[in-house]
């Protein structure tokens, strides 16, 4: 995956973030060892948390891992988990179900939503 793609899918999981979050981190990507690639993520302070992904997944598993480590990295940051169930105080987590990445409802309810796209549907 170039790295322009792998910048597309991470900004789609911090758009789904932006609307609760108290601030948008930076966000760098370098490669590590084996082909991995580490997201590394800034806030103000310049507090950084990293975590290594592998760009050659298929693109739905990529994203999904994106979208379940990247709200790991709001909770250390901020100290604020996201995105939450619509209703709930729960956070979303992310899942992919027939090869499209999609926050779920951890509790087993009926909401999900598809990555990018939390708060628009």
């Amino acid at each position: 995956m170039s790295p322009v793609r792998l910048s597309e899918l991470v900004a789609l999981v911090l758009a789904d973030l932006s609307a609760g979050a108290p601030a948008t981190p930076a966000v760098s990507c370098s490669p590590l060892d084996e082909g991995w690639v580490e997201v590394l993520l800034t806030d103000e302070d310049r507090m950084g948390v990293g975590f290594g992904v592998n760009p050659a997944l298929p693109e739905a598993e990529l994203l999904r891992a994106l979208a379940d480590r990247i709200p790991d990295a709001y909770v250390e940051l901020y100290a604020i988990g996201l995105p939450v169930v619509p209703g709930t105080e729960r956070p979303a987590r992310a899942d992919v179900v027939d090869g499209v990445a999609l926050w779920t409802d951890p509790a087993g309810g009926g909401w999900s939503c598809p990555v990018g796209r939390y708060g628009t549907t």
